[in-house]
């Protein structure tokens, strides 16, 4: 992780939430991080919140076997670990990124000042936890309800609404989710993920890429998630 002290937010393109976050991007540091490379562990010491402003990290909760499951995904705009409002507490879930990307990151001294002079901000944050806590609710029904089918249908469904972006392949979501995180996000094993995935290339349904996934038939994916 490669950091830099700024004075305004570090983006040439600012996202949407620079407005009500920009106390944060004033206030802190930039970063750098790597694919794969783990942010916190869970139960560490919330020492800083961070705001994405490229890349996607996934927060994870162990599972069985020595897995983990991904109860959410941060991306550009988003806030994160946003317990470090809170004096002397831990991480709740684990935070590993999926792509490479910068962040602004706030230390839990500075936040608190911020927070005690700008109730805007706090606003802001209990908004961000509430939708977290929403959100992770949504998951743990994908996790739990019908087939391996239907729940990874739901979460492809979920994601190009969050973040797709139409084109003349379908409907593009650039989230590099690898077969292996579809696994942790519906709860199965790998090898279900790919007979599925696989089954969905064939029929022209879905196309991967590095850099994402293109939905190429809504009509037949929303039929699975339904029916799976």
């Amino acid at each position: 992780m490669v950091c830099a002290r700024i004075q305004c937010c570090p983006c040439p393109r600012p996202c949407a939430a620079e407005e009500e976050l920009s106390p944060l991007m004033m206030h802190g540091e930039s970063i750098r991080f790597r694919r794969g490379e783990e942010l916190w562990q869970r139960g560490d010491q919330a020492t800083h919140v961070y705001t994405l402003c490229t890349g996607t990290w996934k927060l994870t909760q162990p599972w069985e076997e020595g897995r983990e499951v991904i109860l959410d995904l941060a991306n550009r705009g988003q806030m994160v670990g946003e317990e470090a409002a809170i004096p002397g507490s831990s991480r709740l879930n684990g935070c590993v990124a999926l792509s490479a990307g910068k962040a602004v990151r706030v230390s839990r001294e500075v936040l608190a000042l911020l927070l005690r002079d700008d109730p805007k901000l706090a606003q802001t944050m209990l908004v961000t936890s509430y939708q977290r806590a929403r959100a992770i609710s949504t998951r743990l029904e994908e996790m739990t309800v019908g087939s391996v089918r239907s729940r990874v249908a739901r979460v492809l469904l979920r994601l190009s609404e969050e973040q797709g972006l139409d084109d003349a392949r379908g409907r593009f979501v650039p989230v590099p989710l690898r077969r292996g995180d579809l696994a942790d996000m519906v709860a199965c094993r790998v090898e279900t993920v790919i007979r599925v995935m696989t089954d969905w290339q064939r029929r022209e349904v879905i196309d991967t890429q590095r850099e994402g996934f293109v939905i190429r038939s809504l009509k037949d994916l929303k039929h699975d998630a339904i029916d799976g």
